[in-house]
């Protein structure tokens, strides 16, 4: 698929209104997780007075929590109705969550916030099953990974501007009232894109869905697991997931108390991890010519390997001055531009890890079990992720240095390498193909 026919989707009824509910969910996300996150540390908001450390990974938790809990009934009901209905659903209901997240900010109350942080991991527990089933109704198999990588750049473009936006924001005097406007407008924006979008109709309408969430959640997981097309990409994905969660999570508290950045410099980390991340995402949409560019997955990883070495070896014994600088203080010093292109590097083999990753999924996946194995793989999203945000809280309890996470992403990202590199590559047509 050429860049320009890429490019072309998004001018697409049956593509665009996905894409731009998806993209203004992702900028509310991070927005209101970024405010949250940055609250606790450079405002002290926390909950039975935990410290930054430890309110950061909670938080986060917070959201990855439901994607792991309500992911199995989610691929149910994926399989089971449009899964169009089913997104434009879960945006109506943004618009009263973020209603609310805007009271939590201006009451300044962490348990309202961190209760707001909840339901929107359940929304997105069932949205983004019935996104990612929908692509492979909407798309055709040779058009998935641009199609992906569409999203996934502009996603990690509404990132970079939700996760400035919060993290600026939430200091100033009429900052609260700006971010409940904002989310709110965002939410309102998402669920009118939704409404445009075409039908894309369920696989498996006669399913019962079941409400047994542990049997389920173990069943989808099965699904997925001994599918042997779909297993490799599948712990790919949950692997980038834990490795992003963290990163997130560790960046405003590592800026603080390693770097002696101030809030400004939380900024310029976020927009050059984003911008990275895009460009990855983006180099997908040129480099690949159709089929699954499962080499640019691998290089990727590589990247991963290297990249988060770097980071540590330029983080490893620094120590914070009197008084945190800003962004232009920080860039001043040449000794920070390593760490700032290493960071930017890993984003970049982020994306190109990622995207081919999400495409193999949905284009192995059997029709009538796509929803389930996708909500397998959201199940394993959430369960890595939140297990990401246990490491960050072990490390705290231990008093390991914080650099120490991406001591962590490199080995496991080698693991991937290896393994990617001894399995062989493609994927034989399903039979009923």
């Amino acid at each position: 698929m050429s860049p320009l026919a890429t490019f072309s989707l998004l001018g697409q009824k049956r593509y665009w209104p996905i894409w731009a509910g998806q993209v203004l969910g992702a900028f509310n996300d991070n927005l209101f997780r970024y405010a949250l996150v940055t609250m606790a540390a450079f405002q002290g908001l926390t909950v039975l007075g935990r410290s930054p450390e430890e309110m950061a990974p909670i938080a986060a938790t917070a959201f990855t929590l439901p994607l792991f809990l309500f992911s199995a009934v989610a691929g149910q009901i994926a399989d089971k109705f449009d899964r169009m209905k089913i997104m434009k659903i879960a945006k109506f209901c943004e618009i009263f969550l973020m209603a609310l997240a805007g009271a939590g900010f201006l009451l300044g109350q962490a348990w309202i916030l961190l209760s707001v942080l909840f339901l929107m991991g359940v929304q997105t527990a069932f949205f983004v099953p019935a996104r990612s089933a929908a692509m492979p109704n909407v798309l055709e198999r040779h058009e998935l990974v641009g199609g992906n990588a569409l999203l996934s750049g502009a996603i990690n473009i509404m990132i970079l501007a939700g996760a400035i936006g919060g993290t600026l924001l939430v200091g100033e005097a009429w900052g609260p009232g700006a971010l409940g406007a904002i989310l709110i407008g965002f939410a309102v924006l998402g669920w009118l894109a939704m409404r445009e979008g075409v039908p894309a109709p369920a696989s498996n309408p006669a399913m019962k869905v079941s409400w047994n969430i542990v049997w389920q959640t173990w069943r989808i997981l099965v699904f997925g697991l001994k599918d042997r097309l779909v297993v490799g990409p599948l712990l790919g994905v949950a692997w980038f997931w834990l490795l992003a969660a963290a990163v997130i999570t560790v960046l405003p508290v590592l800026t603080a108390n390693v770097l002696g950045g101030a809030p400004s410099v939380v900024a310029l980390f976020q927009l050059m991890f984003t911008v990275g991340a895009a460009l990855g995402a983006v180099l997908c949409a040129v480099l690949a010519r159709g089929g699954e560019a499962r080499w640019l997955s691998i290089v990727g990883a590589v990247g991963l390997v290297i990249f988060p070495l770097d980071l540590t070896l330029q983080a490893m014994g620094r120590t914070p001055g009197p008084e945190l600088i800003g962004a232009a203080e920080f860039l001043n010093d040449p000794g920070n531009l390593r760490f700032l292109i290493g960071l930017t590097m890993a984003a970049v083999s982020g994306g190109l890890f990622l995207v081919p990753r999400q495409a193999m999924i949905q284009g192995r996946a059997l029709p009538e079990r796509r929803g389930r194995v996708l909500a397998a793989s959201g199940v394993l999203n959430g369960a890595s992720a939140t297990l990401g945000q246990l490491v960050l809280l072990a490390l705290a309890w231990m008093g390991a240095p914080l650099p120490t996470v991406f001591i962590l992403i490199a080995a496991g990202s080698a693991i991937i390498v290896l393994t990617d590199i001894l399995r062989p590559g493609g994927a034989p047509p399903r039979q009923n193909e």
